[in-house]
């Protein structure tokens, strides 16, 4: 039996070899894309979920109430924080970390030379109990005293190779070996582990005990100030099974009011974020990445509406079929194959295509995985040998594809009657009927290509608002470079010698750019605000700075090049957060600042954005104190560049930083870069949404191209008739294109709502955003509108152009 039904299934793919191809091609490539989002999203819901003990691992963050942007999260804690909840709750596993992330590393080699390596993630400082809570394999040593003392340091099997210059199998010689950090702390290798996967937001490659941070963190000091906060110090915990998260929050009420009595009077508390959320949450990562829930339900429903769109063409194609086998249908009823047994014989072909499509799919797959490397900034695979859910979600998908999309062909032949049985054409009731579905399917399929149209549009405009929104500075041609923590007193040759090269306009010292991702954040105090409630970012930074950066002066003057006098200028905000509204009325005003400073309004600068355009303005401080000067920006001529590009600039630079900081490497990057890198994500979401929006749409014209088929070969004779009554070509193709131009009003009608909506509930995630324009949703329409017409003209212009006589004939 099965024979059979095989043999008559390659019989109807090979002789319909056109809708065979649309069929199966339409459905492969949505198949493939469809595995594609799958593997994305299954990617990122992955992080971290290789530890053990992932149910019960949080992270300890602050939740607190700002005035203007109302409920926040602050992961960023106290260096006690740790020995205190292990004191507090015995039973606790309380995990401090300090991810300086970047790092020099310094190697002597057996003939006493000094090898350098500039390491721009993975260097971590941890409780020697971070091995009891997080899972490392160990290749050597022993994870319960690696890094029980300080100086001690554990670093992963690839670093082992780069620095010591060992083979993968003898890493373990790298044990007692010594390694250099910022040249500063000589740390001994105690352990080495693999390296760490990539879904990980604990990206540790060199790990040392917590104390020795001071190589890493000017401010660590004792570690026992309960004010001295750091977005880069994070506390995890490990909970016993017995306690639940919402116990153990409601115990650190009264944690968080014994050791922080200044802010008893805030709404301030701790409480747990799962480690499943780290890559998704409510704060920041140390990966410096975060794919948030919305963005991958707004993949999933992609993917979702591509495989409906594949279905829909299926569906309609099959539907095709099956009214050309009707008299085939009709002779086996007669010969006694039973209504079930027809049924049967079309979802078996349909399920079959359906495999058939998802091998070809798993080609199309491997290709996108190649090609989206560079999209979304990883490589994935289908992993179908080794990855059992992968297998069966492509079992399952293609048999559901096949079942569901089977059933309503098979439903056509199932109402087939054996009178008849001889002639050439279904009933008028039956023909209408299958017609009238496949038309509601094909507005579907305009719908949803017309959601993905307006998603993409929007998504495209609100980037490049972003990027080329005016941020209040100047960001072209500017080198930034960290400074070494040494040596400071060199800074100044080190910009007499730079300024003397014509190629060079400015060079400034300060404690960050205009807008940076690190900053130092304190209270600001003044009698006409609440007291610990508004907060200032504060840069020191040299007299050159504001010019260099082009921030517009509105009121007083220029930073002082005499350091340490406490004076400030403000950016406009705070003038207007102290009760100003004309910028010079705040000169001369004092106001504090955290704990300890006090500074004097001497000028004001325009607002401009120190942070994403994600985020709101902030409260913005220039002082020219002399601590926390860690970063060198260089302004570049526009010219000199235009004409060398930034290679040579790059070369004069290095070559004065190797002449006046020989044991520390020059780390940079462009300012413009670095803002771009602020939107990264958003950008691999919205060409991630461009591609399968066009890969919906091209889906959607395989359909639309066995439709029209379908429809010129139904009126066929109707056309001849008409020409041999002197219709024009042109009254032909007005006739045979007007009903697919309604479906995309009607389609244009449905899916402006959904879109509006949908894009506006994305728009609202943005402090700064672009407005949802009439004229995104009226080329939206045009677009849909001018793919269903090239879809189907080609095809209604040669049915116009045929002669009326071979249309007569027409059988």
């Amino acid at each position: 039996m099965f024979k059979t039904i095989f043999k008559t299934i390659w019989s109807h793919l090979t002789i319909n070899k056109t809708y065979t191809a649309l069929n199966i091609g339409g459905l492969a490539i949505g198949i493939g894309c469809s595995l594609v989002i799958y593997k994305i999203i299954s990617y990122e819901s992955s992080f971290d979920s290789y530890h053990k003990n992932y149910e019960n691992v949080y992270r300890l963050i602050i939740e607190y109430k700002d005035p203007i942007e109302g409920i926040k999260y602050q992961e960023g804690q106290v260096h006690p924080l740790g020995a205190a909840l292990r004191n507090d709750f015995p039973g606790v596993d309380a995990v401090m970390t300090y991810y300086a992330a970047k790092g020099q590393i310094n190697i002597e080699n057996n003939n006493g030379n000094i090898q350098k390596y500039q390491e721009n993630t993975g260097l971590v400082y941890a409780d020697p109990n971070i091995f009891k809570v997080f899972d490392f394999d160990f290749l050597a040593g022993d994870p319960a005293t690696a890094i029980v003392d300080k100086g001690s340091v554990v670093i992963s099997t690839s670093l082992a190779q780069k620095y010591f210059n060992l083979s993968p199998k003898d890493v373990g010689e790298a044990i007692n070996c010594f390694l250099i950090i910022n040249n500063k702390s000589a740390l001994q290798v105690s352990g080495i582990i693999a390296d760490p996967p990539k879904n990980t937001d604990l990206p540790f490659k060199i790990i040392a005990n917590y104390e020795d941070q001071v190589a890493s963190n000017d401010y660590f000091g004792s570690g026992t100030d309960w004010n001295e906060y750091s977005s880069y110090t994070n506390c995890y915990l490990l909970l016993p099974v017995q306690i639940s998260a919402a116990t153990y929050e409601n115990q650190l009420v009264d944690f968080y009011h014994k050791y922080h009595k200044e802010d008893s009077n805030q709404e301030m508390k701790y409480v747990l974020q799962p480690l499943s959320e780290l890559h998704s949450g409510l704060c920041n990562n140390y990966s410096k990445r975060q794919v948030p829930h919305k963005n991958l339900l707004i993949l999933g429903i992609i993917g979702l509406f591509i495989i409906i769109i594949a279905s829909i063409n299926f569906i309609n194609l099959s539907a095709v079929q099956a009214t050309k086998r009707f008299k085939e249908i009709r002779i086996k009823k007669i010969f006694g194959e039973n209504k079930t047994q027809s049924i049967f014989q079309f979802l078996i072909e349909s399920v079959f295509i359906s495999f058939i499509a998802a091998f070809i799919g798993l080609f199309i797959a491997h290709f996108l995985f190649i090609y989206l490397e560079g999209v979304i900034g990883f490589r994935l695979d289908s992993e179908l040998l080794i990855n059992p859910n992968t297998f069966i979600y492509l079992i399952l998908l293609a048999t559901t594809i096949g079942l569901l999309s089977g059933l309503y062909p098979a439903m056509i032949i199932a109402r087939m009657s054996t009178s008849g049985a001889l002639k050439t054409s279904l009933s008028l009731k039956t023909s209408s009927l299958s017609l009238s579905v496949r038309r509601t399917l094909v507005v579907i399929q305009f719908t949803i290509s017309l959601v993905l149209i307006i998603g993409t549009l929007v998504m495209n405009r609100q980037l490049n608002y972003f990027l080329n929104k005016d941020l209040g500075f100047s960001k072209e041609a500017i080198l930034l470079a960290p400074l070494p923590d040494s040596n400071k007193d060199k800074l100044e040759l080190l910009k007499t010698k730079l300024l003397n090269y014509p190629g060079i306009e400015m060079v400034s010292f300060g404690t960050r750019s205009p807008l940076a991702n690190w900053k130092v954040s304190n209270a600001i105090n003044y009698h006409t605000i609440e007291e610990n409630q508004y907060w200032g970012n504060l840069k020191n930074v040299d007299e050159d700075y504001l010019n260099l950066y082009r921030l517009e002066l509105i009121a007083g003057e220029n930073i002082s090049s005499v350091q340490n006098t406490g004076d400030a200028v403000v950016n406009r905000k705070i003038t207007k957060l102290l009760g100003f509204e004309n910028p010079y009325e705040a000169l001369g005003e004092k106001f504090k600042y955290g704990t300890e400073l006090e500074f004097t309004i001497v000028g004001v600068v325009e607002d401009f954005h120190a942070r994403s355009l994600q985020k709101e303005m902030e409260n913005v401080i220039f002082s020219n104190y002399a601590f926390n000067i860690n970063e060198m920006a260089v302004k570049i001529n526009p010219a000199i560049l235009k004409q060398s590009g930034h290679q040579q600039s790059i070369k004069i630079i290095q070559h004065e930083w190797d002449n006046i900081f020989p044991e520390d490497i020059m780390n940079y990057t462009f300012f413009d870069e670095q803002i771009a890198n602020l939107y990264k994500e958003e950008k691999n979401t919205s060409n991630l949404i461009q591609l399968f929006a066009i890969i919906a749409i091209l889906i959607g014209s395989l359909g639309l191209y066995g439709m029209i088929s379908y429809v010129i070969r139904s009126k066929t004779k109707e056309i001849g008739i008409r020409k041999v009554n002197g219709a024009k070509v042109s009254e032909i193709l007005t006739m045979l294109n007007k009903d697919f131009v309604k479906w995309v009003a009607m389609a244009f009608v449905i899916a402006t709502p959904i879109a509006y909506y949908s894009m506006n509930s994305w728009l609202q995630n943005f402090a700064y955003k672009t407005t949802l324009s009439w004229w995104i949703f009226a080329l939206a329409g045009f677009i849909a509108l001018l793919i269903a017409l090239i879809t189907v003209s080609w095809q209604t212009f040669r049915a116009a152009r045929r002669n009326p006589v071979e249309a007569l004939r027409y059988e």
